[in-house]
């Protein structure tokens, strides 16, 4: 087990071999209930819950988003990108809203606006500049970085990852992946990323 939140009176557990978050009614800790299955590799590090949005942040390491957010339908709604926080691990939401998460290998604290982003100046990492063909997109669609050698990781909003590839100033996806909204996290060789959040018609 990894991750420990508390809200109310129940006792939140994020498990990271089984891939899931469990809660606990207080004040005796006897029947475990689940909360949500965390769909793909979590690698779970931590969790912090919100339970007035009925949400789990989700700190993961070996990923290439650092920081998922699931309901309890087990979607995804929500990421922090690793270009914001590298390496996220411990996490803590405070009364007012502001998510808490410790950077192991920049030693660093980030106080996280979840409805404005982070709090604290320059993360040392430049944007990237990528253009989709459409979005939304039916069949093929291809994303333009010109002048740039990259890699392109694509995530279901269940935070699987279904695709990824290299390629040099342009990529196109025509996959057979179902109609859905898709996270495509492209990092070039500089180690700038941008993230599109693109929807298959």
């Amino acid at each position: 087990m990894t991750g420990l939140s508390a809200s109310g009176n129940h006792l939140y557990l994020g498990s990271r071999n089984q891939n899931r978050v469990y809660y606990y009614t207080l004040p005796g800790i006897t029947t475990r209930t689940n909360f949500t299955y965390l769909m793909g590799y979590s690698q779970t590090c931590d969790i912090a819950v919100n339970t007035a949005d009925s949400v789990v942040w989700v700190a993961s390491e070996n990923t290439s988003i650092a920081i998922k957010c699931y309901d309890n339908d087990n979607t995804m709604v929500d990421y922090i990108d690793i270009s914001l926080i590298p390496n996220a691990r411990g996490m803590a939401l405070d009364p007012d809203g502001f998510l808490w998460v410790s950077d192991v290998d920049a030693d660093k604290i980030y106080k996280v606006d979840l409805t404005d982003g982070i709090e604290g100046g320059n993360h040392g990492v430049q944007g990237l500049t990528v253009t989709p063909s459409s979005n939304p997109f039916s069949g093929a669609m291809t994303i333009q970085a010109p002048g740039v050698n990259a890699s392109v990781t694509v995530f279901d909003m269940h935070g699987r990852q279904v695709e990824s590839d290299n390629f040099q100033e342009s990529w196109t996806w025509n996959s057979s992946a179902p109609s859905g909204t898709y996270v495509f996290v492209i990092r070039d060789d500089q180690g700038a990323t941008e993230t599109l959040e693109l929807v298959k018609i």
